[in-house]
């Protein structure tokens, strides 16, 4: 019933705002407009800053991995 209703709610606000329904600058725009281009660059930097968090955690859950494994195979003697 819950969700139902959340379906509901989300077409009710799509039909009755579809001036929010447009792309943003990046997306519908002119790609030359320096706001655009700041954009962007933006993006493309909050992607590099979460890869590399996201590679860094990995290296590390990685890196405990095998020193855990390492650690039980010695203790198995």
């Amino acid at each position: 019933m819950k969700r139902i209703f959340q379906i509901t709610l989300a077409l009710i606000v799509l039909v009755f705002t579809p001036d929010n329904l447009f792309g943003c600058a990046t997306c519908f725009g002119d790609p030359s407009a320096p706001a655009v281009q700041g954009m962007n660059w933006a993006i493309i930097t909050l992607l590099g800053v979460t890869g590399g968090v996201l590679g860094g955690v990995t290296h590390t859950i990685m890196t405990i991995r095998k020193k855990t494994k390492k650690f039980n195979q010695l203790n198995k003697r």
